[in-house]
């Protein structure tokens, strides 16, 4: 009995002792047509980043739930926005008018050039896209606490959905 216990118990710790955290990092960029469109809206950019997901202004944050429903945007950057995403994402909470991840996706392409869709996007429980710009130190600083938030939530597996308005590398 004692051989057999031993070996089930260092295999049941191992599991125990690995991160559950996988993220997944895919790299995007918005399409030049519509980075054009959009900079020629008027109107409140905030509130069309939130609604129709214009990008102007970066950094812009949305996140999706495991089903890609919408669930939280965030435009610039506002201390404490961690604590936001926990209730949202515990409680599984939607936002209401919020941009559609379909949408999203369809304005943006691979570095190679080729569309990205939704049903290209791996399973997660929660999906992250930070729209940003190369030498943005805001765009740094979202990062850097969505990383320090997910370092947090092991229990989550996410896809990380970074979408350059820079030129992709030739």
């Amino acid at each position: 009995m004692r051989t057999i216990l031993v070996p089930v118990t260092l295999v049941a710790l191992s599991f125990w002792l690995l991160p559950a955290m996988a993220i997944e990092r895919l790299e995007l960029y918005q399409r030049e047509e519509v980075k054009i469109q959009h900079q020629r809206l008027v109107g409140n950019v905030r509130a069309q980043a939130r609604r129709e997901g214009v990008v102007v202004n970066v950094p812009q944050l949305y996140v999706f739930l495991s089903d890609q429903s919408a669930a939280y945007h965030m435009d610039g950057f506002r201390p404490g926005f961690e604590r936001e995403l926990n209730l949202i994402v515990d409680r599984s909470r939607r936002a209401r008018s919020m941009v559609r991840m379909d949408r999203l996706l369809e304005r943006v392409k691979t570095a190679e050039g080729e569309p990205f869709t939704p049903e290209q996007l791996p399973p997660a429980d929660v999906y992250v896209a930070l729209y940003r710009r190369r030498d943005c130190d805001t765009c740094d600083q979202v990062a850097g606490v969505l990383e320090d938030w997910l370092d947090n939530r092991p229990d989550l597996d996410v896809v990380w959905l970074d979408v350059s308005l820079d030129a992709p590398p030739r």
